[in-house]
């Protein structure tokens, strides 16, 4: 990394780039140009930017895998199902009409989601 930052520099920099990192590691203040840095503040800048693409990064990973829970969901439930499946998984009260629903059609579905047999049957067909 530091070699191809070596390559962009205009030609002679190699040492100033030198005395640039022993200023770091030395904790000590130092100028470019007409600028004095500091490189406690560098050093805060840098982990305020990472820290910022770091979690733009895990939000990404879970809406994605929130994505893709919709996207299995929904090749299995119908809206309603979904909607039953979502209301018993949060404990929300069902009326009679929901619950009859729920254990005839979408109890049935989830129990046989629950089968490991039936989940390592679909893992070795995924595999293909």
């Amino acid at each position: 990394m530091t070699k191809k930052f070596q390559e962009k520099l205009p030609a002679g920099s190699g040492g100033l780039l030198k005395e640039y990192l022993a200023k770091l590691k030395e904790a000590a203040d130092f100028k470019v140009g007409e600028k004095t840095m500091s490189p406690a503040r560098l050093k805060n800048v840098f982990n305020n930017y990472y820290k910022k693409v770091s979690s733009g990064l895990s939000d990404l990973l879970s809406t994605k895998e929130q994505f893709g829970l919709e996207f299995a969901m929904s090749q299995l439930f119908s809206p309603k199902q979904k909607e039953l499946f979502l209301k018993k998984l949060h404990s929300e009260k069902l009326n009679k009409t929901e619950r009859e629903y729920y254990s005839r059609v979408v109890r049935k579905k989830v129990q046989a989601l629950a089968n490991p047999e039936l989940h390592n049957l679909a893992q070795k067909l995924s595999r293909y």
